[in-house]
């Protein structure tokens, strides 16, 4: 990412991402069903569906469509705090854990 590895090259190393978002995706909305609160109903459910769209949109940047160095680095920042902000409200069950 960073580095300019050619490993970045290898095909599953291409396709592992789109996997791992599509299964993270999946299982979210699964749960969201099994536990029968849904999205844009519960505001905690709402965070963490829309925390997952960052952190995959992030991530991507992060990873691939980043121009430079520079913008693939903050990415990647922003996906670590957008990660651990979806885990914060897992927790807590606060949209806004870090207000209350």
């Amino acid at each position: 990412m960073l580095q300019d590895s050619s490993r970045l090259q290898a095909r599953w190393v291409k396709i592992s991402p789109h996997v791992i978002d599509t299964v993270l995706l999946v299982s979210a909305l699964a749960y969201a069903f099994q536990i029968q609160q849904y999205p844009f109903v519960h505001g905690w459910l709402t965070a963490k569906v829309l925390g997952l769209a960052a952190y995959i949109v992030l991530g991507t940047i992060a990873l691939k469509r980043g121009k430079t160095k520079a913008v693939r680095a903050i990415a990647w920042i922003g996906a670590l705090f957008t990660f651990g902000y979806i885990v914060w409200v897992a927790r807590t069950h606060e949209p806004f854990p870090f207000i209350s």
